[in-house]
């Protein structure tokens, strides 16, 4: 059975379909960071779902066990060089 993500881009509404509940609450949890607006998680009728407040509830858990980007990854690369100004030559 799928589990189904629900959220806003801009004025849509989208759902976005899983496999699993892990990836579900992963990809819910993503969009959350990406600043989507997340606002039902479940497998049945989108009226019967995990709704908002413990979406949030889950996003906190979750942000607290993401592992931090190690020295030199790329994510921390990329995100120093994207808050750095252009060098003059």
């Amino acid at each position: 059975m799928g589990w189904h993500v629900q959220y806003r881009q801009g004025p849509v509404n989208r759902i976005a379909v899983h496999t699993s509940p892990e990836e579900a609450i992963d990809a819910a949890c993503r969009l959350i960071d990406d600043g989507f607006d997340v606002y039902g998680i479940g497998t049945g009728p989108l009226a019967d779902s995990i709704a908002r407040p413990e979406i949030l509830r889950i996003h906190e858990f979750w942000a607290r066990a993401k592992p931090l980007p190690r020295q030199g990854s790329a994510y921390l690369n990329k995100s120093i060089n994207a808050a750095r100004p252009p060098l003059a030559r």
